[in-house]
Order: C-alpha cells, then sequence, then structure tokens
C-alpha cells in the first residue's frame, strides 16, 4: 500500500462488516423450559405482565410510564416494543418472549418460524431471537386471517435485553377477511391464566 493510500485508509476508513457468529433455528433447552414454567408459576410474572399492560394503556394516551414502550400503529400493521428498563430484570426478556409465543400458540396460531442469530459488530455482540407465528391454515376465501402474522423479537446488545417487540402484519388482500383488533390481541397477551 502506497503512502498516499494509507493516509487515505487512514482518513476514509472502510467500514467493518458485521460477522455472523450464529444463524440457527431457536431452540430452547429443558432448562430453558423449566425456567419459564418456574417463571410463569411465581407471583413476579403476573405483577411483570400487569405493569407492561399498564404502560401499554398509558402510552396510548401519550401518558408516561416507568416502563419504556413504544406503539405501530399504521393500516398493515401494529405492535409494540418494551424497551429495557430497571423495572424488569434482563432474565424477564426472555421469559415475555416465550410468554407471548405461548399466549399467541393457544389462541390457534402456528409457529411458522424461529431464529437466533448472534452478530458480531464493530463495538459490541448483537443477538435477535425472533418467532414468526401464523393464523391456521386456511384454502377458501375469504380467509381468515385472525389478527395477521405476528412476529416476536428480542435484540440482546452483549447479553443484555435491548428490546422485545411484538408485530402484527395484516393483509388488505380482498382474499383475506377483515384482521380482528389488534387490541383484543393485547388483552390476551397479558392474560394469566390462575
Amino acid at each position: 500500500m502506497s503512502f498516499f493510500e494509507q493516509i487515505i485508509a487512514k482518513i476514509f476508513p472502510k467500514e467493518k462488516k458485521n460477522m455472523i457468529l450464529t444463524n440457527e433455528v431457536l431452540k430452547r433447552s429443558q432448562q430453558e423450559f423449566n425456567s419459564y414454567e418456574d417463571w410463569y408459576a411465581s407471583d413476579v410474572s403476573g405483577k411483570i405482565l400487569e405493569k407492561i399492560f399498564r404502560a401499554y394503556h398509558l402510552k396510548k394516551t401519550d401518558i408516561k410510564d416507568p416502563i419504556p414502550i413504544a406503539l405501530l400503529q399504521s393500516d398493515k400493521a401494529n405492535g409494540f416494543a418494551v424497551a429495557n428498563c430497571s423495572s424488569l430484570l434482563d432474565s424477564d426478556y426472555k421469559m415475555l418472549l416465550e410468554h407471548f409465543k405461548k399466549q399467541i400458540l393457544a389462541i390457534g396460531y402456528r409457529q411458522s418460524g424461529s431464529n437466533r442469530k448472534v452478530t458480531a459488530e464493530q463495538d459490541r455482540v448483537t443477538t435477535k431471537e425472533f418467532y414468526y407465528l401464523k393464523p391456521p391454515i386456511q384454502m377458501e376465501p375469504p380467509i381468515d386471517q385472525r389478527y395477521g402474522n405476528i412476529s416476536i423479537e428480542l435484540i440482546l446488545h452483549d447479553d443484555k435485553p435491548y428490546y422485545l417487540k411484538l408485530t402484527a402484519s395484516v393483509y388488505s388482500d380482498r382474499l383475506y377477511s377483515e384482521p380482528e383488533s389488534f387490541s383484543d390481541l393485547v388483552e390476551k397477551l397479558f392474560e394469566k391464566a390462575d
């Protein structure tokens, strides 16, 4: 490399590419299943679900809550994201990811995909855990799309939760029925059987 090329390289460094460390189907171990069951059976889970449910409804009325929530509202997709905060333990985010998946499966959805991707970036390691769920298969129109296709993703930076996001994307095609209310889905997500 010539002197001139070295100077240019220092002034305009090439952007480092992210390196994929792991890209695999997301599968939970028996220990992780047991941890979820313990979490769900505890009083803590009910309190956490109540806190987030409350924060969601406060956000809809533009009232701030200690749990930071962002809302997505459009014709094609609705959703919410819960950012990392001191009101929740780091471990709660994985439990919530599993809880939301279980709640959606319980209303008749099917899991269409899952993924765990770990990427080395310039200054951190990012992990994305992802579930994709679809309504039951139906061939005859109008196809009941329920709440649409649902994705749930947990993003971690250096193994620390960054945010948990749930999105329901709907079809506007005339082959599909009108989607059910996202508010109804939210109610079902935060239910806890006694």
